[in-house]
């Protein structure tokens, strides 16, 4: 019979499989459901478990934070400080007003997200508080090269939350020059739209890499990263709570969030908010007849630009440098407040040159060497260690000392930075006299290194050379060769490389990073020693000298002698003779 036949059995076993298989499939589903439920769960635990801590913590920094900017406000007032000490003040007195700023937008956060963040609107104009939150990005915009447009009507008349608006507005142009790059644009735009009711819209666009289309609906959630291209952690697009929070202050006034992004050209931020009388509760309305001011705290945070500053000081000690033949420090430092903070403390000893991000500090050093580095590590565009391993890596800079300022303070964040090539790891907060002690004792080191070559008497000696072991033997092979082949013409760095079996980019780095200069510039030096030392101790015409030391042009001779001795070989030669008799 059919259904007994091996066709029928073959039927029944694929129906029984299809079966199984769809029984497994379902239970497995349930199982990634319910995983993804947990997983969900545990998220959430974790990001009240954050902000419950930090929350806490914001509110144990009410008192301290209270005792700060009290006092700093009375110390801003005294008329008989100096510049100096002014100019520390105002910086406690921006940072501190920084710090309450935040910890005030992550106790409201807290209130928002449990509804208990009350809204409080009144009739005004908003043009004039645009305006003025507008201005305190002015000088931001100027030293980054931004081309900064602000679209307003003549009047924007409405319903608002003062507050909560300019916070808004605050966070999301901070934001927009945060991601800006050098040279790029933001564009901030408001309207009204509607007739009976009415809704105020606020749109800032900025240049930039962009954010992908999966990203975008995960932007506003809190703590979330999103990888804006560049593999760097530094630049990775950390919300942390602003974005959430500007979504929640939204929220709470009854708007609507949109944002729109385009891979390398635009990031659009659009915010509609209800303005009409009708869209509010009759208790919600403030009846006090208040100017309309911007807040103090915002006033303070954005009111100086450090950066300006140090443009006009390093262009005020440019002919100091040059008179005292000041090193020249490189700080690479996205943070403004650390780059005048730095620029203050060093300043007085050394001409310093500032760099916002890595690749900036690359362009840079194509036009001026420095004598040290001082660079953070998390910076956007290009980061310290990124930065670290190109200039050690470039013959050219190989031999730069660099000092990498960081928070991350993990002993394998300390390994990846030494790693890369840096001279000295320091991290944040750091004491002042940390940073001055340990750029002094580099740049001793490097002199120490540079003096045994400027010594009268040889430098077969070099075991008190601060370098290690096996890079001290390298050396004195080095020298040695060229001690015993003064007088060869041929002698250059391939005659070197050849004798010693090393490449030409290994021998390059490692005379470089020693010395500071290049092979055949420790050719020629050791070579103008060596005719020193024979105008000093021999009878020797100065053109015997010439050739005994391995130069066959005598104008070159004398041009390179007098650039190292200030004197002609003659009247070098003639100077020691009279002190000997």
């Amino acid at each position: 019979m059919y259904w007994q036949s091996n066709m029928a059995f073959a039927i029944y076993f694929i129906l029984i499989f299809l079966f199984l298989l769809f029984v497994w499939s379902y239970f497995n589903k349930q199982y990634k459901l319910r995983q993804n439920i947990l997983f969900q769960k545990r998220e959430e635990e974790i990001h009240q478990n954050r902000l419950t801590f930090f929350t806490n913590i914001a509110h144990e920094f009410q008192t301290p934070l209270t005792l700060i900017v009290g006092p700093v406000q009375k110390l801003v007032e005294v008329e008989s400080l100096g510049e100096k000490s002014k100019k520390l003040i105002n910086m406690i007195q921006r940072n501190s007003s920084r710090l309450l700023f935040l910890t005030q937008q992550l106790l409201e956060f807290r209130k928002a997200e449990y509804d208990y963040l009350e809204v409080s609107v009144k009739q005004f104009d908003l043009v004039n508080l645009i305006e003025q939150i507008a201005e305190l990005f002015d000088e931001w915009a100027l030293d980054k090269n931004i081309a900064y447009n602000l679209e307003l009507p003549t009047t924007l008349v409405g319903w608002y939350d003062k507050d909560k608006t300019e916070k808004i507005i605050f966070n999301l142009l901070s934001n927009a020059f945060k991601f800006t790059p050098i040279n790029g644009s933001i564009n901030l735009q408001f309207y009204i739209q509607g007739d009976d009711i009415k809704t105020l819209y606020i749109k800032v666009s900025n240049t930039g890499k962009g954010i992908s289309k999966e990203k975008l609906e995960s932007l506003f959630d809190r703590f979330f990263l999103t990888d804006t291209g560049n593999k760097s952690d530094t630049d990775l697009f950390r919300t942390g709570i602003g974005l959430a929070y500007i979504k929640k202050l939204v929220t709470v006034l009854r708007g609507e969030i949109d944002v729109s992004s385009r891979a390398n050209k635009a990031t659009i931020f659009t915010i509609m908010l209800p303005c009409s009388q009708e869209s509010f509760k009759e208790s919600e309305f403030d009846n006090e007849g208040s100017q309309i001011l911007i807040s103090e705290h915002l006033k303070n945070i954005l009111e100086e630009s450090p950066n300006n500053s140090g443009n006009a000081l390093n262009k005020m000690s440019s002919l100091e440098a040059i008179l005292e033949k000041r090193k020249v420090i490189l700080i690479v430092e996205d943070e403004r407040e650390i780059q005048l903070f730095l620029n203050e403390l060093l300043k007085e000893k050394y001409k310093i040159n500032i760099a916002n991000n890595g690749l900036e500090a690359v362009e840079k050093l194509n036009k001026e060497l420095p004598d040290i580095i001082i660079t953070d590590v998390m910076m956007p565009v290009m980061d310290g260690i990124e930065l670290c391993k190109k200039v050690k890596s470039d013959d050219r800079t190989c031999h730069i000392p660099i000092i990498m300022l960081t928070a991350k303070s993990s002993i394998l964040h300390r390994i990846e930075g030494l790693e890369s090539g840096a001279n000295s790891y320091i991290p944040k907060p750091f004491h002042p006299d940390h940073v001055l002690i340990r750029v002094q004792k580099l740049l001793e080191e490097r002199e120490l290194m540079l003096k045994h070559l400027s010594k009268d008497t040889f430098i077969e000696d070099i075991k008190n050379l601060p370098v290690e072991n096996d890079e001290k033997e390298l050396l004195r092979k080095v020298i040695e060769l060229i001690r015993n082949n003064i007088d060869n013409e041929n002698l250059q760095s391939l005659f070197i490389e050849e004798r010693l079996g090393i490449s030409n980019s290994q021998l390059y780095r490692k005379i470089k990073q020693v010395f500071g200069f290049s092979p055949g510039d420790l050719i020629r030096t050791i070579r103008l020693k060596f005719a020193a030392e024979l105008l000093r101790k021999s009878n020797y015409t100065v053109s015997e000298v010439c050739y005994k030391s391995g130069f066959n042009n005598r104008s070159y001779f004398y041009r390179e002698f007098k650039k190292m001795y200030s004197n002609t070989p003659k009247n070098y030669q003639l100077k020691n003779n009279s002190r000997k008799s």
